[in-house]
């Protein structure tokens, strides 16, 4: 696995220290008696506990009486025995946030914690990147889509391809290169890698290193919100998990990072009545396209309804999506949602 981190704890303590370097000097030179101190969110560090139910990979927040780490409600804003979950869909979300290097701005966070026994030894967790990057605009308080031209990169674990093309009795396996890719139109690179490899106990800890970048690879990616989309599985038990959603504070004060997480949890991210009537609209305005009315479901985060005809049109982060029928094979966006509504009257 690519290590980015040698001594992550190092270099976050002396982030931290460089931080309030920064609030003190500017406290002596008067700065901030004209401007108040902006509170961040900080090392929001947690594990994600995996083990294995039912013949499938099971993540789910991690209890720290067994020793691992979690982000409590309350520094996300929410009520003390409220854990971050998405209200829509059920989908539980676990934060982090990156910290700026020199050369980039990154995390190894949250990372992948199995207790003695819970697993089978020798076996490899893996992930299934899936979706769009998500990203909370401040300016209109709603979850859409990324900017363009921003991503996070995501370095997982070295993966090995048989070769039987190089004409000898043993031929040295092909490496995957191990990155993946996420942005506004979805994942690049290598959709899934290996996040780790189980102990001789059954245990598992590791960590995945997650980089925010442009397009160029250049570490100034704009201030946010991000949300990322994974399901788990291993070799041993390949059915992926339950979808999981990881999201990352960008440089946001804390007050607007616990807005962006109720933005998911303390309310819908999708005005389900207001997309029912766009559906609604869409089948009597193009009855070829969107034939007979049909009940909407919640489905992969999106808010959806399919038609007979086979193409499905559904609504997630502000925006509309369709698939099936005369829209392809391939999910192609339709637009944004508000920019829809209106334009239908609606």
């Amino acid at each position: 696995m690519m290590i980015l981190f040698e001594n992550l704890y190092t270099k976050r303590l002396l982030n931290c220290l460089f931080k309030l370097r920064n609030i003190t000097i500017g406290i002596l030179s008067g700065t901030y008696l004209l401007y108040p101190i902006t509170l961040f969110a900080g090392e929001l560090h947690q594990h994600i506990e995996v083990t294995i139910v039912d013949q499938r990979v099971h993540a789910s927040f991690c209890r720290p009486e067994k020793g691992c780490s979690l982000v409590k409600p309350e520094t996300l804003g929410l009520p003390a025995a409220q854990m971050p979950v998405d209200q829509l869909t059920g989908t539980p979300i676990y934060v982090s946030e990156f910290i700026i290097f020199p050369d980039r701005t990154a995390i190894d966070s949250p990372g992948f914690e199995g207790l003695e026994g819970d697993m089978t030894p020798g076996d490899k967790i893996r992930y299934l990147a899936s979706g769009h990057l998500s990203y909370w605009n401040t300016e209109k308080r709603q979850w859409s889509l990324a900017p363009e031209g921003v991503q996070i990169r995501l370095a997982g674990g070295l993966d090995l391809q048989p070769n039987q093309d190089c004409g000898q009795v043993f031929c040295i396996p092909k490496t995957v290169e191990g990155f993946t890719l996420f942005n506004r139109h979805g994942i690049d690179g290598t959709p899934s890698l290996i996040v780790g490899e189980i102990r001789s106990d059954g245990s598992l800890h590791t960590h995945l290193d997650w980089i925010i970048e442009t397009s160029q690879g250049a570490p100034d990616a704009s201030i946010g919100a991000y949300m990322v989309e994974l399901q788990l599985f291993t070799e041993t038990y390949p059915e992926p998990s339950d979808t999981l959603w990881i999201m990352f504070n960008n440089g946001l004060a804390l007050e607007d990072f616990q807005h962006a997480v109720a933005g998911r949890v303390m309310q819908s991210s999708t005005d389900t009545a207001l997309a029912d009537k766009l559906f609604s609209w869409a089948e009597s305005s193009y009855p070829s396209l969107f034939p007979h009315a049909t009940t909407s479901f919640i489905a992969f985060g999106f808010y959806a309804r399919c038609y007979q005809n086979g193409v499905c049109v559904a609504v997630k982060d502000n925006h509309i999506f369709a698939v099936g029928g005369e829209f392809g094979a391939d999910i192609v966006m339709l637009g944004e949602f508000d920019v829809l509504t209106a334009q239908a009257g609606l």
